[in-house]
């Protein structure tokens, strides 16, 4: 019995042994995805995950890309991040009909190990000017010239086809995977995670002076989950969100502005506005369209308080319209508001305005009502300046008159002298 219990027990000894060996020898490698258009969000992104791997010890941070392209100052920073971080950072673009192009080619240039998919392509790194065209101009040549100089350095640094990738910023050279791996672009195809990890185990990860041979049955998966601040700051950035936003806050003071006091609008609208504004500092846009779009609501407050029966209201539905579709540089079109955004949003604020540019007509044309009884009240200041402001009496906004410059402050209340038509005189 004692010899079956002392095998029992060798026996678990060396399980436990076995089982503790293979978790220490188990490598841990974090993955985080990269979808969309570069901006400040992924680059944000891609620090938090590089500061993730660097401090819990993977051995190396897989990028899945898919990029149109994007921001040079963000993808510049991302390409900084990559060059200097203390885990190897391996570029995968991916899933199939993914694309690495214009700031993504940079990406995939600035990688330790540069991956694509089958039917994937890399390509397209042209800078544009603002119409879209690719300038020639001098600035415009300092740009390409300065673009030249880091996708030179950077695929020089990682051993690759400097050329080609010269080529792509001077010729809007594309390529799919095979090309790409024949001319030594990219440095392998996987078409899937296991088939990836097989192929980088065999070849090797350099991690903290140590190459690491491996099996993907060896290698824990770790994806980096995007924090709070990611997301929100995503979502900013988004073009149709960043123009809600900057519709929304003007007209949140617009209705401020037409009916003051009235408090609740003119905070949630600044408060949109200046995210708006933030959002839009941000995205490539064109002054131009902020401008124009400024200019509607202008065209609409003049048309609430100096009636012109639908003039100034056609010509802010025309400065909207306009301004909407200049409002993001057109050399981004992955950064261009669709169709159908702009046509719902102009639609309502075409409703909108016309009702009130109906009201307002209406009002000017309906017969005065009495005045009677009102001399008794004691009637509001909204606004006032020298001689003249407006008061609220009895639910309605008046224009108001004194005989003498006063000084009254929104919200005092004062008696009414007298009512000439459709001016209220008060006491002083």
């Amino acid at each position: 019995m004692k010899k079956y219990i002392i095998m029992l027990m060798a026996s678990v000894f060396l399980l436990l042994t076995w089982s503790l060996s293979a978790e220490t020898n188990r490598h841990r490698i974090l993955t985080v995805n990269i979808d969309g258009p570069i901006t400040p969000a992924q680059e944000e992104l891609l620090d938090n995950a590089l500061r993730m791997a660097s401090e819990e010890g993977f051995i190396n941070l897989i990028v899945e890309l898919d990029t149109p392209g994007g921001l040079a100052e963000s993808m510049r920073n991302m390409v900084k991040l990559i060059l200097n971080a203390d885990v190897p950072v391996t570029v995968w673009v991916t899933p199939d009909g993914a694309r690495a192009a214009s700031a993504g080619v940079f990406l995939v240039a600035a990688s330790d190990l540069a991956v694509m998919s089958p039917q994937s392509t890399i390509g397209s790194a042209s800078p544009v000017d603002i119409s879209g065209q690719e300038a020639e101009d001098t600035m415009a040549k300092k740009i390409v010239n300065d673009l030249l100089s880091l996708i030179r350095s950077v695929a020089q640094e990682r051993g690759r086809n400097v050329d080609w990738y010269e080529a792509a910023v001077l010729e809007s050279a594309n390529l799919d995977a095979a090309e790409a791996l024949q001319l030594k672009v990219i440095d392998l195809i996987a078409g899937s995670q296991h088939d990836l990890l097989s192929q980088m185990g065999k070849r090797g990860v350099t991690f903290q002076g140590e190459d690491i041979y491996f099996e993907p049955a060896d290698v824990e998966i770790v994806e980096f989950e995007p924090g709070l601040k990611y997301k929100i700051l995503s979502w900013l950035l988004h073009p149709q969100i960043a123009y809600l936003l900057f519709l929304a806050g003007m007209v949140g003071l617009f209705f401020e502005f037409s009916n003051p006091g009235a408090v609740f609008p003119g905070v949630v609208g600044a408060v949109c506005l200046v995210v708006g504004l933030y959002s839009l500092s941000v995205l490539p846009t064109n002054v131009t369209g902020i401008l124009l779009l400024v200019l509607g609501f202008i065209f609409v407050l003049i048309e609430v308080n100096v009636p012109t029966f639908g003039l100034l209201t056609t010509a802010a539905l025309v400065s909207f319209f306009f301004g909407s579709l200049f409002l993001f540089d057109s050399g981004y079109p992955f950064f261009q508001l669709p169709t159908m955004t702009i046509i719902p949003v102009i639609s309502i604020m075409t409703v909108v305005l016309l009702l009130l540019a109906y009201l307002i007509g209406k009002s000017q044309l309906a017969p005065k009502t009495s005045t009677s009884g009102i001399t008794q009240d004691i009637v509001k200041i909204i606004n006032w300046k020298g001689r003249e402001g407006q008061v609220r009496v009895r639910g309605e906004i008046w224009k108001a008159r004194s005989d003498e410059p006063v000084e009254l402050e929104p919200g005092q209340e004062v008696n009414i002298d007298r009512i000439e038509g459709m001016t209220i005189h008060i006491k002083t």
